[in-house]
């Protein structure tokens, strides 16, 4: 081994870890990648449902767009590895993709395993050191000067320390928080960790009694003043305690810091976002002259699941067997309404154990985006969900895991 190799020690087997490991090996360093879980990529592999849904097909402009204010940060990372480049990585190693959906981009496999497989046999082919059920307590720091990091068992040192630990979401999955106490320790500020991409829970029960029925082009929106026209767009899921799905679960940051401030949050529902309340009206009169003997759960059993239209009676405060012509105009305005959206009252959220996301994390002020090195501590890098950056649901997490982890290894050497 060449004298002049300098040592690369990554924290975290996740995506970033990973492909961070494999360009710093690229590099000619000599990598030694730090898992405190028993075995690698576990949150890789349950991504997707299982399918890893690794990008989508936004250009660079628009996936940096949709990281909010802070998106300029990600330029950098996602111009070096754009979701083309992401794919034909891949490729190039036997993994083809495919477009789902004209937008969600998942391997043709349908397995995230086969993701994960690609990451762990460049790691061998490149001799790097996996140590999986070894968790980094500290940084060692000597006179301003990184040196290297502590394990639970032994100080190991490197002119590099690359933190890829990710957040605090799925804790089973090796979701801590552990990574930002190192950060920490070199004084970078960390912004409050709080649950994203989870469900939220209402106060209303009515949600409950409709669990598992679902919609696949819904609007949601917050019913507030500055978050009104932040409006989600996607599949919708009733749950036991509110609900949940894409649409639903893009705006659960949001709710996670306005809950700090409030207990309470208005959050608009749209089942058919092509249909207006004068257009249902016109049908509940339509079907009145033509159907007035039908029941109303029938009549609306083409547009939702009877256990949901007798919910929507009940709010009515209408009988569900009530027949079409036998409804009056207050009760069709307000099943018209209803149908035309709906709010429920937010209470929390999920929480941690099926936040898939983190909200909050290391603050970027002090990392240089070019190339994702701390601007307080010389050698120290970042990658991943750790940085508080945080896209919707779609593949565009993953492409910053991907993106951020190629662009910090990238610079060590």
């Amino acid at each position: 081994m060449s004298q002049n190799k300098k040592t690369a020690l990554i924290i975290g087997a996740g995506p970033a870890g990973l492909i961070a490991a494999i360009n710093a090996a690229q590099n000619a360093c000599r990598v030694i990648v730090f898992e405190q879980q028993n075995q690698t990529g576990l949150k890789l592999l349950a991504s997707g449902g299982g399918r890893c849904n690794l990008t989508n097909t936004l250009d660079v402009p628009q996936l940096a767009a949709a990281f909010g204010r802070q998106g300029r940060f990600t330029l950098k990372a996602l111009n070096l590895l754009p979701p083309e480049k992401l794919r034909e990585f891949f490729a190039a190693h036997d993994v083809e993709t495919e477009i789902t959906d004209g937008f969600h981009i998942f391997p043709k496999s349908g397995h995230a395993r086969d993701i994960l497989s690609v990451l762990l046999n460049l790691c061998k082919d490149l001799n790097i050191e996996i140590k999986t059920s070894c968790k980094v307590e500290n940084l060692i720091i000597e006179n301003n000067q990184l040196k290297g990091i502590q394990t639970e068992k032994a100080k190991v040192y490197g002119e590099y320390v690359l933190i890829a630990g990710g957040g605090k979401g799925y804790p089973k999955l090796g979701g801590d928080g552990g990574a930002y106490l190192l950060a920490e320790q070199a004084g970078h500020k960390i912004n409050a960790a709080l649950p994203a991409l989870v469900g939220l829970r209402c106060m209303e029960e009515w949600p409950g009694h409709c669990t598992g029925i679902s919609f696949e082009k819904v609007t949601a929106s917050l019913d507030l003043p500055k978050y009104r026209k932040n409006i989600c767009q996607g599949e919708l899921l009733f749950t036991h305690h509110g609900v949940s799905g894409p649409a639903i679960i893009d705006l659960a940051g949001d709710v996670s810091r306005l809950l700090i401030k409030t207990h309470e949050i208005p959050l608009k529902i749209n089942l058919f976002p092509e249909k207006n309340h004068d257009e249902w009206l016109s049908l509940f009169r339509k079907q009145q002259e033509e159907s007035g003997k039908k029941q109303i759960t029938n009549i609306l059993s083409p547009y939702i699941p009877k256990a949901l239209a007798a919910e929507f009676c009940e709010l009515a405060n209408i009988s569900p067997e009530t027949k079409m012509a036998e409804l009056k105009a207050e009760a069709r305005n307000k099943l018209a309404s209803l149908l035309g959206s709906f709010t429920l009252t937010i209470k929390g959220t999920d929480g941690w154990d099926k936040a898939m996301l983190t909200h909050g994390g290391v603050a970027l002020k002090k990392i240089n985006p070019d190339t994702l090195e701390s601007r307080l501590l010389p050698g120290l890098f970042f990658a991943g969900e750790v940085l508080d950056l945080q896209g919707p649901c779609g593949g565009y997490n993953l492409q910053w895991a991907f993106a951020s982890g190629t662009l910090a290894g990238s610079n060590l050497k």
